[in-house]
């Protein structure tokens, strides 16, 4: 774009990257749905462009894996981007987008997942499930460092600000993140940390 940013057009959703002010840094953590049951053919699709990050020391997962099931029926892979953002596919078995095509660029589908940290977790939370007039889809109970509100197309994560993000433990801070999403009711909110704008927009 004109002003330095950058758009990557996925099937149904955009990825707008802009330069950052001044000397920060951020780093975010965002995922892409691919076609359900395409995970591996993704993984040989990535490996041949960045390095597959693999799990080490987690207990939940097998030392120096690259591909991770989730008990939501999911499978996923990380890798670094370019600019050192933790990224994800995620192949995720509870939506009806498998495809006979070869994996490749027109594999990445949407948005799946876009991480925010916060110091206030329950404030965080509560101001985009009203934004979005979405439920939590996973986490947010006692003991859970992590909420994921939205559906299994896209989620937005409220992280605690600190915790990381696997698997590479990379620290989640406030940076600037908007965020545009169909919802059942128009709104548009402002959260200072980050800031955050959150934009939804009527389906």
């Amino acid at each position: 774009e004109a002003d330095g940013a950058i758009e990557v057009r996925l099937q149904a959703s955009t990825v707008r990257f802009e330069p950052a002010s001044g000397r920060a840094d951020p780093r975010y953590h965002f995922a892409i749905n691919v076609p359900r049951g395409s995970i591996h053919d993704a993984a040989a699709w990535i490996a041949e462009r960045h390095e597959l990050l693999a799990f080490h020391g987690d207990p939940d997962e097998e030392e120096g894996a690259t591909i991770v099931h989730t008990d939501r029926g999911a499978s996923a892979l990380y890798f670094l981007d370019g600019a050192g953002n933790i990224a994800e596919l995620i192949a995720n078995d509870h939506l009806d987008n498998a495809s006979d095509a070869p994996f490749g660029p027109e594999s990445l589908l949407e948005v799946a997942e876009i991480g925010i940290a916060t110091s206030d977790t329950d404030a965080t939370r509560a101001a985009v499930q009203q934004a979005l007039s979405a439920e939590i889809l996973w986490g947010g109970r006692e003991g859970s460092l992590l909420t994921a509100i939205g559906d299994d197309h896209g989620v937005v994560i409220v992280a605690p600000t600190g915790r990381g993000w696997i698997p590479v433990g990379l620290a989640a801070q406030p940076f600037p993140t908007t965020i545009v999403a169909a919802a059942a009711e128009p709104c548009d909110m402002t959260l200072p940390e980050g800031p955050y704008r959150i934009r939804a927009v009527a389906a």
